[in-house]
């Protein structure tokens, strides 16, 4: 190929990953400005769930920059909004750390309606009373590898059951993989061979249990 052909490539991949920040860094910016430092507000890409933050101010709230995946709640987010659904409304989480926050997000469309991106606000209420939002709690994990997120769900899937995960029989293996599904998380290039692996069982087998929860009733999230 041709070497300028190559830089033409790489300029318009280049131009389509910085689309989204782009065009809505200065919403960042503007709510960021008005929230104070104990805001977090994070910009997403949505076509590269695995490192999909491309712009975020007040990272110190999770320990987050650019380049970090969607959390768990993301990838859910993600899963719903190709349903229509685009916010989950204002809800309470926690950090690894133990910060208490308040959060909203709502997912970002471009200009023919197809999903591309959220937008989140995470505002640290610790030790206030603003930390109580209306009972309406969400678990989410902040990591700056989705490794990390995938491995923090399938220890959680599997502590239930009080063992390892590689030492789940095939039916709580089974149910883990169709809880991940119903989480959005094999929508991340990757998944499936990460779940396979601390699982102790085949990447196909997993394709089998993802397939098999396409087909049973959906899950109801709490």
């Amino acid at each position: 190929m041709d070497p300028r052909e190559l830089v033409g490539v790489k300029s318009r991949k280049q131009q389509q990953e910085g689309s989204v920040r782009g065009r809505w860094k200065a919403l960042v910016d503007c709510i960021a400005d008005l929230l104070g430092k104990n805001a977090e507000v994070v910009l997403h890409d949505l076509r590269h769930p695995e490192r999909s933050v491309v712009y975020i101010r007040n990272g110190h709230v999770t320990r987050r920059k650019v380049g970090a995946p969607l959390t768990d709640l993301g990838f859910l987010m993600l899963r719903d909004a190709k349903r229509g659904k685009d916010s989950l409304g204002v809800y309470q989480s926690e950090t690894e750390t133990g910060k208490q926050l308040k959060c909203n997000a709502i997912i970002l469309r471009d200009d023919e309606n197809a999903v591309l991106a959220m937008l989140c606000i995470n505002i640290d209420v610790t030790g206030s009373t603003a930390a109580v939002v209306n009972g309406k709690q969400f678990p989410e994990h902040y990591h700056m590898n989705v490794s990390e997120v995938i491995d923090a769900l399938v220890m959680e899937a599997a502590s239930a059951a009080s063992l390892p995960a590689d030492e789940l029989s095939s039916a709580e293996k089974m149910r883990i993989v169709h809880s991940l599904h119903q989480e959005g998380v094999f929508l991340v290039r990757g998944a499936v061979q990460r779940v396979a692996a601390q699982l102790g069982i085949a990447a196909p087998t997993v394709y089998k249990y993802i397939q098999n929860a396409r087909s049973a009733a959906p899950l109801v999230r709490p």
